[in-house]
Formats: C-alpha cells, sequence, structure tokens
C-alpha cells in the first residue's frame, strides 16, 4: 500500500486558490472604492450645482453685483438661462398610465403646432428607426428604396432637440415675443459661471 500525504497533495491547488481569491478580494474593494468615489462625485456635483444656480446668484443678486473678479484673475458673472423641451416619443411611451400618455401626446403636437404656426417649423426634426439583422447588410443599403415595399418595421419619431428649443425660445423672449411656457416646460433660471484667466 501506498502512503499518500494529503497536506502535500493539496498544497499546490491551495496556494493558487489563495492566489485567485486574493485577486478577487482586490477587485471587490476595488468595486466597492469606485462605488464610493462615484457617490462622492456624485454629492459634489450636487453641491456645486447649488452654489453655481441658487447660492452665488442669490447672493450677487443681493449685493446688486453683475460680476466680481476673484484673487487669482478668474471672473465670476451671471448668466440668465432657459431650459425647455417637447415630449420625446420615448418619454410618451414610458409613461406609466393612459391619462399620462395622452397629456405628452397632447404637449408634444402643441409644441408642434405652436413652432410651425410660428415659423419654426425646421426645428423639428423626423427620425426614423429601421431594426435589420444581422445578416441582412444588402437589405440595410437598399432600405430607403424599399422601405415600403419590403414591409421593413419600423419606428418613425418626430422631436425637437432640447438646446436647439431652449435657445430659439430664449431669444424670443429676450425680443419681447411672446411663448407658451407651459406648452413647452420652461424653466428660467440665472447661473454663475467663471472665466478661467489662462
Amino acid at each position: 500500500m501506498t502512503d499518500i500525504n494529503l497536506l502535500e497533495d493539496v498544497t499546490p491547488a491551495s496556494n493558487e486558490i489563495g492566489v485567485i481569491t486574493d485577486l478577487a478580494q482586490k477587485m471587490y474593494s476595488l468595486e466597492d472604492e469606485i462605488a464610493k468615489l462615484e457617490e462622492q462625485l456624485k454629492q459634489k456635483k450636487q453641491d456645486l450645482k447649488v452654489l453655481a444656480e441658487e447660492t452665488i446668484p442669490d447672493t450677487m443678486h443681493e449685493l446688486n453685483l453683475k460680476d466680481f473678479t476673484l484673487r487669482n484673475g478668474a471672473k465670476i458673472f451671471i448668466k440668465e438661462f432657459i431650459k425647455a423641451s417637447i415630449p420625446t416619443q420615448s418619454a410618451i411611451d414610458r409613461a406609466k398610465d393612459e391619462d399620462e400618455k395622452v397629456k405628452l401626446q397632447l404637449l408634444q403636437q402643441q409644441g408642434f403646432d405652436w413652432l410651425k404656426a410660428n415659423g419654426a417649423a425646421d426645428l423639428i426634426k423626423n427620425t426614423v428607426e429601421v431594426q435589420f439583422g444581422r445578416d441582412e447588410n444588402e437589405a440595410c443599403n437598399e432600405f430607403t428604396e424599399q422601405l415600403r415595399k419590403n414591409e421593413t418595421h419600423y419606428k418613425r419619431a418626430m422631436g425637437v432637440h432640447p438646446g436647439t428649443l431652449s435657445k430659439y425660445l430664449q431669444d424670443r423672449l429676450e425680443n419681447g415675443k411672446k411663448v407658451p411656457m407651459e406648452t413647452f416646460r420652461v424653466y428660467t433660471g440665472r447661473i454663475a459661471n467663471i472665466r478661467r484667466t489662462k
């Protein structure tokens, strides 16, 4: 009968398991560290947003300041801004209940109608999304000619980029023209900006 040393037989495997365990623990620790750093970054961005959009503009308004310069030469100034949007098709599709969906569709249509009536129809962009299979490259290349003929399933959406809409509406407001604020869910505010020295 041959003597078997159980410890000798499992030692190399145990060492390898020890190495992979150490590596996996390092991975686990790094994931935790990254999650904490991302949470800290999220909080810092929120703190910056409050300073830039609330605290500094409000304080400068109280002190009747339009701008000022820091000791390092950086200039702080306040800029008025507006944010506006029209509900997107994907937002309408994601609406949880039918009433919300109808409300968003109505807002979208009212926004499109107003833009068309006020000479800004070119802000409305049409998007057609077509789904092709992995082996349908030839069909993809010819789809513009064959879209209706080959009954390809597609999704069509109309929309206006929020930045473009916001700029257009801001220009109108600055020129004393009326804008349907509720239709475009217009949000106005002031933000502190820093012009850094080079």
